[in-house]
């Protein structure tokens, strides 16, 4: 757990502490505190003190003190309050693009491995919990800290023995408050665990919520959700009844504490002409300990709630290393022609099974690809066609050879810049809960009305786009859920059309279209494509006939290549997928 805090601390220093008005606010905060809850107590025992010695000048004296010092004390933490409000709020505004930048900048096989859902809580808990630690800390914290520490140090002075039991009655409580807060972390952090993986179930399923009522698995669902929620409520029962039986000794304690502290006045009264004062100083102080120290276990147990918030998104996006990195100093991109080269390629993943092992894909694979040349690639699922799409963006790194684009590596160039410079059109079409004009225009926030158009006719979208009653402003819902597959897959091809990038891929771009649109679109695919370098990766080879060149793949490795006609006349494997194709009509 030290650890843990250490990280979290040097976090908020290097953030929030980096902000003047949040010191400020501390500063104020610790003034504040001891003008109206310290000084104001000593005031109050030395008006009474000269009241019982019959001088009124002194206690009015003392009286008028006390107002300013309240007063002032209270007028001082509100300005501070607002200013160092003003000073979090605005590090949680840089905070929020920074994290979002983090987290969306994170390797792709970041996102393969975690939970929607769970990132996504992570990343709303850290942001608010930052900013309610140092609002814990300032305002709780050195309130409850400066009413405890400084009394014991008033008391020491006024009477040596009174000291000496405030000070145990500080230095035990928190001692065993300590203690039995580290008897419930387990709970904490278990409870913490299953709120997430609630958060991520929950958006696990409604994101797939077509695939559980498909297959009619409500029941289930529930289930399992009530097996989660049964869960969460009895860690919650363990964690509330373990502080609960733990805080009755804490309680005992105080009461001991606090009747020996009275004691010691009694006894002193007997001896002291000021004891008066001394009586009012040790109620109100030990009155202000008792209280204080009531706070300490809810005091821990927020801190370290916002601790455990706040931690482990610091560990998946702080301390995990990207494997794709920009380069120190990297290269500009030109791509005036668009020419790919892959030269002796070499790619292998892990096989997650813990032992270490590498799953090959590629070993040694070469393809040179001229500036505007539209090629094909075909092959049997696993062959490696969309994981030579993943390598061209760089969303996976070669673990050996290069590719290059215009003779650069690609490697050399910040990854944004390379993927700028390519329109690529993923096998599952992907829609923002926005207007199908925000969606076409993703790339081009800037594009007008014309251009959008434009670009949907080309992908043959314009025609559904008008029918649809609020055209082009029409809201496609999460994921395009308001869409079809092939209506959603041609505003995807639209929005490649409008970016016009010099490089063009389609990974299995017409797989959810119906067999008529997938005619169009082939029959439009050469004015799609243009003059760019384009890559088209298909299962229905009709996709890719009409292209420059095709490559056959076959388990990493080019079996076959050639123009449609050569490859049929060849009578190899692409013939024979052929004959099949076509005599199945698929």
């Amino acid at each position: 757990m030290e650890a843990v805090n250490k990280a979290v601390y040097r976090h908020l220093l290097s953030t929030y502490g980096r902000q003047p008005g949040v010191w400020f606010g501390f500063a104020t905060e610790i003034v504040r505190v001891f003008l109206t809850r310290i000084y104001v107590t000593v005031l109050m025992a030395q008006a009474a003190s000269s009241l019982a010695a019959g001088d009124l000048e002194s206690a009015k004296r003392n009286i008028v003190y006390f107002f300013w010092s309240y007063v002032f004390g209270t007028m001082l933490g509100s300005i501070g309050d607002l200013v160092a409000t003003r000073s979090e709020n605005k590090e949680y505004g840089r905070l929020m693009p920074s994290f979002h930048g983090r987290l969306t900048g994170k390797d792709m096989a970041f996102y393969r491995d975690h939970q929607t859902g769970y990132l996504a809580g992570l990343f709303r808990q850290h942001l608010d919990g930052t900013m309610d630690l140092v609002r814990l800390l300032r305002s709780d914290g050195v309130g409850i800290v400066l009413a405890l520490v400084v009394p014991v140090f008033v008391l020491l002075a006024a009477d040596w023995r009174l000291g000496l039991v405030a000070f145990g009655i500080v230095l035990v409580q928190f001692l065993y408050v300590m203690w039995a807060s580290s008897k419930s972390n387990a709970y904490r952090k278990a409870a913490h665990e299953i709120l997430r993986k609630v958060t991520g179930e929950v958006a696990d399923e409604i994101t797939n919520i077509v695939a559980l009522k498909s297959g009619g698995l409500e029941k289930e669902s529930r289930s399992k959700m009530n097996a989660l929620a049964q869960e969460e409520v009895e860690t919650f029962w363990l964690r509330r009844k373990t502080a609960t039986f733990l805080d009755m000794p804490r309680s005992i304690l105080t009461a001991a504490g606090v009747t020996a502290a009275f004691f010691v006045v009694v006894a002193s009264a007997k001896h002291r002409p000021d004891s008066v004062g001394l009586i009012v100083l040790t109620l109100s102080y030990m009155f202000q300990i008792v209280r204080n120290v009531a706070q300490i276990p809810n005091l821990i147990l927020k801190h370290d709630d916002l601790i455990t918030k706040t931690y482990p998104t610091l560990a998946y996006l702080g301390n995990e290393r990207e494997t794709i990195r920009d380069p120190d100093e990297p290269q500009n991109l030109e791509v005036p022609k668009g020419a790919i080269t892959i030269e002796n390629v070499n790619f292998s993943y892990p096989s997650h099974s813990g032992t270490g092992r590498r799953i090959e894909v590629f070993e040694g694979l070469n393809i040179a690809i001229a500036g505007g040349e539209q090629i094909g690639i075909v092959g049997l699922s696993g062959a490696g066609k969309s994981t030579l799409a993943s390598l061209l963006m760089r969303f996976d790194d070669v673990t050996g050879g290069a590719i290059r684009v215009d003779g650069t590596d690609i490697r050399a160039v910040r990854q944004s810049e390379l993927r700028r410079s390519i329109a690529y059109v993923p096998q599952e079409p992907l829609l923002f809960h926005r207007s199908i004009r925000d969606n076409i225009a993703y790339f081009d926030e800037g594009a007008s009305g014309a251009e959008i158009e434009r670009a949907a006719e080309a992908a043959h979208a314009h025609e559904f786009i008008a029918r649809l009653p609020d055209g082009y402003g029409t809201i496609v819902g999460e994921r395009g859920v308001k869409l079809s597959g092939g209506q959603k897959q041609r505003v995807v091809i639209a929005r490649a059309i409008l970016k016009n990038a010099p490089i063009m891929i389609f990974d299995e771009a017409t797989s959810a279209l119906d067999s008529e649109s997938e005619q169009i679109i082939q029959r439009a695919l050469p004015k799609i494509i243009g003059k760019h370098t384009a890559i088209v990766i298909a299962h229905r080879l009709s996709t890719v006939a009409g292209l420059d060149r095709i490559i056959v793949m076959h388990e990493g490795r080019i079996v076959e290549q050639g123009a449609h006609e050569e490859l049929l006349a060849l009578g190899g494997r692409y013939a024979g997928l052929w004959r099949k194709q076509t005599t199945n009509g698929t």
